[in-house]
C-alpha cells in the first residue's frame, strides 16, 4: 500500500502494529480482511477520540451512533463519517478490491490526522 495513504497512522505505535498486519493481508491478497481491519481501526479511533474530546463512553460504537455523536459537536467529523457510512452501504463485501482498501485507508488517515490536530495524540 502507498505509504502516503497512511502516513499519519504510521506515526502511532499502536496503529503501526495494526498496519503491519494489514500489509501481510494485502500481500496475501486478502482484501476483504484488510478492509474490515481498517473499519475496525476507524471504529477504535472514534471511540478513543470521543472519550478524549467529550469524555463520553461509546458502548454502542456503530457508525450511526458515531455520526450522531458528531452531529452537533463537529461538522467535519460528522460529514466524514457520513461518507464512511455511505461507503459501507455501497461496498460489496464479497468483491473487495485493493482500491477499496486504499480508499478506506485514506479516509481513516484523513480522519485520524484531523483528530490529532484537534486534541493531540489520544491513543
Amino acid at each position: 500500500m502507498d505509504k502516503e495513504i497512511i502516513e499519519n497512522l504510521e506515526k502511532n505505535k499502536y496503529l503501526k502494529e495494526k498496519l503491519e498486519s494489514i500489509d501481510k493481508l494485502l500481500l496475501g491478497e486478502n482484501y476483504k480482511e484488510a478492509y474490515l481491519k481498517f473499519a475496525t481501526i476507524l471504529e477504535y479511533i472514534n471511540i478513543k477520540y470521543i472519550k478524549a474530546k467529550y469524555n463520553m463512553d461509546m458502548p454502542d460504537s456503530s457508525v450511526i451512533n458515531i455520526i450522531t455523536t458528531y452531529e452537533t459537536r463537529d461538522k467535519e467529523l460528522y460529514e466524514n463519517m457520513k461518507i464512511v457510512n455511505g461507503e459501507y452501504n455501497d461496498i460489496n463485501t464479497d468483491d473487495i478490491r485493493i482500491s477499496d482498501v486504499e480508499y478506506l485507508a485514506s479516509i481513516v488517515n484523513l480522519i485520524y490526522k484531523y483528530m490529532v490536530d484537534k486534541v493531540g495524540e489520544f491513543i
